[in-house]
């Protein structure tokens, strides 16, 4: 998905797209990924997470074939949207299979050892984005990608079956009733004021590299994957050990608390390399609050409704997601190409404020 999604932006203006039609595609697209997060994760416990996930990795084979045929980028917001519904089909599945067949005590580490697969994924996409297209142009992207997705096939269908107690549990999942929704509501804030803040910036900053530096469409593909993949390669480990050290919670409010600052500083520098060490801090701080966030999420979810529970904060993080890009996209257009990054801050800042109603809960 990194080979398409992180330079996306940059194909959709190729087609002919200015860069507030370049974010309303994108957040046009994420509207499925939104509305889907919640049936997903009733899927997910209602017929396991094997299925669904397998089902996601067939669904998103198709767009990257789909979008070599694109003339005009309206003609790919149909296959956008295909590939924003994979992917929120498995997301929740992806958090909860996890939680599923890892003791409460060690989710913290687990969830931090695994999510390492995002880096890697996120080093070798970007850069090797930038490169096919390069050499090559747009298609061989797409197609590689597709060849990508197809030996996905294999690890899904081999991802366990749950056992016999635990699809009874889940056919007896009690409602969600206001005891089990009322302790999530600072979760789904808390992700949709991150969404919004790296939303914001994400789609526009290829953009922003290319007018401010004029650099080649490969060597952002190099910044991309560098300043996301490599830091959260090093950060994922550590997030783990410090959580559960200085306490996840607080350990969570430190790491957001950075942010803010750190997109300020951004519209202060015109080095590149810099920018490269800011875009690390700042992915950086992110990323080290996965661990913490998923642990203390699972504290308050039961087996049975570790899907539901996933999706509904997921879906927070997605209306940040959709959202984001159009407030960047409209700012850019309209008051410069800074305003972003002054957004960003500010949702940054009213996310710190959201973790100071998360609480532990008891895995009820």
């Amino acid at each position: 998905m990194n080979l398409v999604n992180a330079l996306r932006t940059l194909y959709i203006q190729s087609l002919g797209a200015t860069v507030l039609q370049v974010s309303a595609v994108i957040a046009l697209t994420g509207v499925a990924g939104t509305v889907l997060r919640i049936p997903s994760g009733l899927l997910s416990d209602r017929y396991g997470r094997r299925r669904v996930i397998s089902l996601s990795v067939v669904l998103a084979c198709v767009p990257p074939v789909l979008y070599t045929l694109s003339t005009h980028w309206l003609d790919i917001i149909p296959w956008g949207i295909l590939y924003a519904v994979a992917f929120a089909l498995y997301m929740p599945s992806r958090m909860a299979i996890v939680a599923d067949y890892t003791p409460t005590e060690q989710l913290i580490r687990v969830y931090s050892i695994l999510n390492l697969a995002w880096p890697i994924g996120s080093i070798i996409g970007p850069t090797l984005s930038g490169v096919l297209e390069s050499q090559y142009g747009w298609n061989a992207v797409f197609y590689v990608a597709t060849i990508l997705h197809s030996l996905a096939i294999v690890p899904a269908f081999t991802l366990p079956y749950p056992s016999a107690s635990t699809t009874e549990q889940h056919r007896q999942s009690p409602r969600l009733d206001r005891a089990f929704l009322i302790p999530l509501i600072p979760f789904f804030f808390f992700n949709v004021c991150i969404g919004l803040g790296i939303g914001s910036v994400e789609a526009i900053t290829p953009i922003y590299l290319i007018e401010s530096f004029q650099i080649s469409t490969a060597n952002v593909g190099l910044f991309l994957s560098v300043g996301f993949g490599v830091t959260t390669l090093l950060t994922q480990i550590p997030a783990g050990i410090l959580a559960e050290k200085v306490g996840k919670k607080r350990f969570l409010t430190f790491c957001v608390a950075l942010l803010p600052a750190l997109f300020i500083i951004w519209t202060f520098i015109d080095n590149l390399l810099l920018l490269l060490l800011l875009q690390m801090m700042i992915n950086g701080f992110w990323s080290m609050t996965w661990p913490a966030f998923l642990s203390l999420l699972m504290d308050h979810s039961s087996p049975s409704r570790r899907g539901i529970t996933t999706s509904l904060t997921q879906m927070g993080m997605m209306l940040g997601f959709t959202l984001g890009p159009y407030i960047g996209g409209y700012l850019w257009e309209t008051m410069g190409m800074m305003f972003p990054y002054y957004a960003s801050a500010i949702f940054c800042t009213l996310c710190v404020a959201s973790t100071r109603f998360i609480s532990s809960g008891t895995n009820r």
